[in-house]
Order: structure tokens, then C-alpha cells, then sequence
């Protein structure tokens, strides 16, 4: 082979080179910019996903959890703030009574004493007719949204049950008392429920506002 036909060969080679390379690079370019796009939009929708499970979560499970539990403790707030002045004013009665004399006592116990009464009976019904069925309420919700729990959430599940589980058989008679005051059956026992909900619903809520961040 002479020398031209090696110098034509080799700039055969050079051209076909370059011809695979202007054709190559484009056709990498875009294969990464196909690849790259498709993971940025993957991220983006699991990212939506996650915002709207988020979401979900604070509409239909912690948010009116979280209401309830609000409820109930204004609720059980005013009963005591109410009782706390009843007996502040009774206190008050019976002692400008006695200081009249016995008959003025025993005439306030007749005409006065029911309405301080009416208390105890109001609280009684609203036990059974408002507040319980609250409870239920947290119960439910817990139970047909139970996949909308985080993890240490559905922890405390347990206890919600028994709470309410122990108040309905007290309430059907089907438990004597020494037995609930040997469970310590009181609401204090759902207070580390209730802490929780407020910290994981601001929590969520805060995650939310964010975009997910």
C-alpha cells in the first residue's frame, strides 16, 4: 500500500470518526436529558403522593382527633371551673344561713339545695349523651382510618379502647367499683395519647406548609 492510499485511508477514518460523533453525542445527550427528566418528574410525583397522604392524614385522621380531643376538654375544663364557684357560692350561703340562725339553714338546704344539685344530675347526662359518645367518636375514627396512622400513633390505640371500654361497662352496671379503682381507670392515662396528637398533628401540619420538605 502506498503512502497516498494510507493517508486517504487514515483520513477515511477521521471523517468517520467524526460523522460517529456528531451522531453519538446528540443521541447521548438526549438519552441523558430522557433519563434525567424521567427521574425529576418520578421525584416530583412521589413527592405529590407524599404531600397528599399528608394531607389525608391531617384531614380525615389527626385533625378530628384533635377536635375532639379539644372538645371534650373544654368541656371537662368548664365542669370543673363551674363546680369550683358552686361550691365557692354554697360555702358562701351556708355560712350567712348559720350565722342567722339553724331554720334559715334548713330553709336553704329546701329552696337553694336542688339548684346546686341540678349540677351533679347535668353533668351526668352530659357524660353520657356529650362526652362519651365523643370518645366513641376518637374510637371510630381510629378504627376506619387505622392505615392513616403513623407507627407510634397506632401505639396508643389500645388505650383509647380500654378508656372507653371500662366507662361503658361502668355505665351498664356490669363492673363493680372496686374494680375500676383497682384498674385506675382515669382519663390521665390518655394524656401521653394527647400530648402526642398535639406534637404529631403540628407536626404533619408544619411538614405540609413546607411542600414536603
Amino acid at each position: 500500500m502506498t503512502a497516498a492510499a494510507t493517508i486517504a485511508g487514515d483520513q477515511q477514518s477521521i471523517e468517520l470518526a467524526r460523522w460517529a460523533i456528531s451522531i453519538g453525542v446528540p443521541a447521548l445527550s438526549g438519552l441523558a436529558g430522557v433519563v434525567i427528566g424521567a427521574w425529576l418528574t418520578g421525584r416530583r410525583e412521589r413527592r405529590l403522593r407524599r404531600l397528599a397522604f399528608t394531607e389525608r392524614q391531617l384531614k380525615d385522621f389527626y385533625s378530628p382527633l384533635l377536635g375532639l380531643r379539644k372538645e371534650i376538654r373544654t368541656r371537662s375544663e368548664l365542669r370543673v371551673k363551674i363546680h369550683n364557684a358552686a361550691d365557692a357560692a354554697w360555702r358562701q350561703l351556708c355560712e350567712d344561713a348559720r350565722n342567722v340562725n339553724v331554720e334559715a339553714l334548713q330553709q336553704l338546704s329546701q329552696t337553694r339545695g336542688p339548684e346546686f344539685t341540678s349540677l351533679i344530675e347535668y353533668d351526668n347526662t352530659q357524660l353520657q349523651q356529650d362526652l362519651l359518645p365523643a370518645y366513641r367518636q376518637m374510637v371510630k375514627l381510629f378504627r376506619e382510618n387505622l392505615w392513616l396512622a403513623d407507627p407510634d400513633t397506632r401505639e396508643h390505640y389500645p388505650q383509647l379502647v380500654e378508656f372507653v371500654e371500662l366507662w361503658d361497662r361502668w355505665l351498664a352496671k356490669s363492673i363493680p367499683a372496686e374494680v375500676i379503682q383497682s384498674l385506675e381507670h382515669s382519663e390521665d392515662n390518655l394524656k401521653p395519647f394527647y400530648d402526642h396528637l398535639d406534637v404529631k398533628h403540628d407536626a404533619l401540619r408544619a411538614k405540609l406548609e413546607r411542600g414536603g420538605v
